[in-house]
């Protein structure tokens, strides 16, 4: 089994609106270990910077997810200390090298921290950065990261749950009890983290879910097992169930935006 340490780093002011924090760590999670089974995610280090307004609209999620949390006052005009902190932070991580860390993962819109980024890769660690759409397309993002997720992907719905994006068609969906909702909230992070018709097989997607839901028993839902589970979703429109040449269960997610939709939405 292979360990793949983390460390995420959060700069609260980067931040606007609010952010679902575990349903990040949940998707790093899965996009990490992929379709290898052999891979598990550690997160060794947990830290979020800010000034303290910045702070304490997320002070209940940190503390719950056991973040380090730091106040970083201003110290001219708009500007704190928040970069040179969490920078400095992780190339101490890098140098001392205990815990060993694989993965350096920052949710900032501030371009200083190319800068870490850039050096954190040079002596081969792996650099996740999550950011704007707008951030995103930035060449000096975009060259010192290996990988970018969106906070958008991340920040809470306001407005009405019943809205429907685009002309998007939400199904009709009858779930008995909380334990449903359950399941099928963590399914449906599963489904995120995947790529839009690319085959996945039915047994990483159960690993998937195991890693999300580790007290949650699916015989004692609705669906029974994984099969009935699988079979509600694809009368539903969310995946495609087939097999491939080897007669092996596959999962194709076929909408990511009604996926997406599921998930901000109370069902």
């Amino acid at each position: 089994m292979e360990i793949k340490s983390i460390a995420i780093y959060l700069d609260t002011e980067n931040i606007k609106g609010m952010i679902n924090i575990q349903d990040l760590l949940d998707d790093i999670n899965l996009k990490v270990t992929g379709q290898n089974e052999d891979v598990k995610t550690i997160f060794a280090f947990k830290k979020a910077v800010g000034d303290q307004s910045s702070i304490k609209r997320f002070r209940d999620q940190l503390k719950q997810l056991n973040f380090e949390i730091q106040d970083a006052p201003h110290i001219t005009g708009k500007k704190n200390r928040a970069d040179l902190i969490i920078s400095l932070d992780a190339f101490e991580k890098l140098y001392i090298d205990n815990p060993k860390i694989d993965l350096f993962v920052f949710l900032t819109t501030d371009s200083d921290y190319s800068v870490i980024m850039d050096i954190l890769r040079r002596y081969n660690k792996e650099v996740w950065l999550v950011a704007t759409e707008e951030d995103a397309q930035k060449v000096i993002f975009s060259s010192a990261a290996d990988n970018i997720l969106l906070i958008s992907d991340y920040q809470n719905v306001v407005g009405n749950p019943k809205y429907k994006p685009n002309g998007l068609i939400i199904p009709d969906i009858k779930l008995k009890g909380d334990t449903e909702k359950r399941a099928f909230k963590a399914i449906l992070k599963v489904f995120k983290s995947y790529t839009v018709d690319m085959p996945y097989q039915r047994g990483f997607t159960n690993n998937s879910f195991r890693l999300l839901e580790r007290t949650l028993d699916i015989s004692d839902t609705q669906f029974k097992n994984f099969n009935g589970l699988y079979k509600y979703l694809n009368t539903k429109g969310i995946i495609k169930l087939t097999k491939d040449e080897k007669n092996v269960d596959i999962i194709t997610v076929t909408n990511k935006k009604l996926v997406n939709r599921l998930l901000e939405i109370e069902l």
